[in-house]
């Protein structure tokens, strides 16, 4: 079997320490960019405008029936009025 040695120049640092540099520059200034400068503004403006015909303001009629409670048989009555058994 023969015998395999591997040399290796060791790395000076001069190719890829100032790329990575460069990309954490160009990245925190996309962050801030967007954080600071309004990059991405858009505002909206939704109106609703709802119209019934024929809705009735007020008058007698239909009112509220919750809270009579009387003669209930054992649903929920709601409201404060008071039960009689």
């Amino acid at each position: 079997m023969a015998d395999v040695q591997i040399q290796q120049t060791p790395d000076t640092g001069s190719g890829g320490g100032w790329v990575w540099a460069l990309v954490v520059i160009i990245l925190l200034a996309v962050i801030a960019w967007f954080v600071w400068g309004g990059g991405m503004h858009r505002t909206s403006t939704t109106r609703i405008d709802i119209k019934t015909p024929g809705a009735s303001t007020g008058g007698s009629g239909g009112g509220s029936r919750a809270g009579s409670g009387a003669g209930s048989g054992g649903g929920s009555g709601g409201g404060t009025g008071t039960k009689t058994p």
